[in-house]
């Protein structure tokens, strides 16, 4: 049995040592902060990077395409009918055009590829924005010649939308959670890197105790399965604290995310919406290069669940790798058996994301090792039925307690052996004599 008075001293020193340390408490402040910057710079750099106007002549043989586009922005399309094409390229050469276009009958026929002649500035944006123009304008020209009524025009211009819901099996509609691709993808990448920063914190207090001597004077009085959990949890615990930081953190910017942009950029971007204020923080909101889905409270105490029962996994076979190593550059045969389990699910996230209630996805968020990477992205994407979840559970809960067993062996054994890192033929000894 455990003496819970032993753990408690173990676990104590191991969070509040590390809780109270500058990198942690460094990195703690910095992930919310670093989120923060997502949505100011974007808004910043548009709206403090000066609009360069850049003009492009319109070779028009046919004379009916420059008018059309000269139409859609007077000051960046030209037509210079008075002069030559070689006088047009001698003004691109000297900078006062930035490019020119030919179009010709074969052009509007579609045998011929327009050419865009530019000087080399204004990057993928400028020739996006030549381009869309250019097609828009012979479009309509063929409308034009085609007879083609305002109606059918319009008909060709329009978007359909698509809003979706999901019917549950109990009639209800519920909000489509497809759009949290992208999130599950965050989520699997954040779950697979936290395996190995905290799994590895354990390793290396493991390393760093073993070698340095003091682990021998704390197993006089503390027996070594204590000290592994008190070890494990500690770290877990620290663990779960910046988590929780970081998800009230984060959630709290994403509230104040609309007021923070008012504040900063509210004076410019109300005067350009003649002083409406409900327009500017909607053309604010329009220039972030995303919309922060809405992630449910479900989500969240399932992405820590599946967090705190991976990490117990991995830790304890970080904690049983660390006892049985010299150094961390030692034996990279045992680091690296360890570390495949977490780095195969990274392989799936993709396809898991694309298709969440497949069979491939269904199997592997149910394979223990996998689940703490696999499972949060199904989340994410879709509707996870509760049986699944509550069978993933089970099966970490059982792998964990026989992967505790396993490590508390090695690591009995391997806490106090010293000279050499050991092999997976000693690790098989320990476990079977210890």
């Amino acid at each position: 049995m455990i003496d819970f008075s032993k753990f408690l001293i173990i676990f104590k020193r191991e969070y509040i040592t590390r809780v109270t340390s500058k990198a942690y408490i460094l990195t703690t402040l910095l992930a919310p902060l670093i989120f923060l910057a997502f949505f100011i710079i974007p808004v910043l750099v548009v709206l403090l990077t000066p609009d360069t106007q850049r003009s492009v002549a319109i070779v028009d043989e046919t004379g009916t395409i420059a008018p059309r586009m000269i139409e859609t922005d007077p000051d960046k399309y030209l037509h210079l009918p008075e002069l030559t094409l070689e006088e047009v390229r001698e003004r691109v050469t000297d900078g006062r055009l930035h490019g020119f276009v030919v179009v010709d009958e074969d052009v509007i026929a579609g045998t011929r590829t327009a050419e865009l002649i530019y000087a080399g500035t204004g990057g993928v944006a400028f020739i996006t924005e030549v381009r869309s123009a250019l097609r828009n304008a012979i479009r309509d020209e063929k409308l034009d010649r085609a007879e083609v009524s305002p109606e059918v025009r319009q008909i060709m211009n329009e978007r359909i939308a698509l809003s979706t819901r999901v019917l549950t099996e109990t009639g209800d509609e519920e909000q489509d959670t497809s759009a949290l691709f992208v999130v599950g993808l965050l989520l699997g990448f954040v779950m697979y890197i936290s395996m190995f920063v905290y799994g590895g914190i354990v390793m290396r207090g493991v390393i760093e105790e073993k070698t340095s001597r003091i682990v021998e004077v704390i197993v006089s009085s503390v027996r070594p399965f204590e000290l592994l959990m008190g070890k494990v949890i500690g770290v877990g615990a620290l663990a779960v604290t910046q988590f929780v930081f970081w998800a009230l953190a984060i959630g709290g910017i994403s509230l104040a995310a609309t007021p923070i942009m008012l504040y900063f950029f509210g004076s410019r971007a109300t005067e350009a919406a003649g002083g409406d204020t409900a327009a500017a923080v909607q053309a604010i909101e329009s220039e972030l290069p995303f919309t922060m889905p809405e992630i449910g409270i479900g989500l969240i105490i399932g992405f820590l669940g599946f967090f705190i029962l991976g990490y117990l996994m991995y830790s304890a076979l970080f904690a049983a790798v660390g006892s049985a190593l010299e150094s961390e550059t030692e034996n990279q045969q045992l680091t690296t058996v360890v570390s495949l389990p977490i780095i195969i699910p990274i392989l799936f996230i993709s396809p898991v994301s694309s298709d969440p209630d497949s069979t491939l996805a269904l199997v592997l968020s149910l394979i223990p090792l996998f689940s703490p990477i696999i499972m949060p992205v199904r989340m994410a994407v879709m509707s996870v039925p509760a049986w699944e979840i509550g069978l993933s559970f089970v099966l970490m809960t059982l792998t964990f307690l026989g992967l505790i067993w396993l490590s508390a062996r090695i690591y009995r054994v391997g806490i106090l052996m010293y000279g050499k890192s050991a092999s997976f033929k000693e690790l098989a000894k320990w476990v079977r004599y210890s």
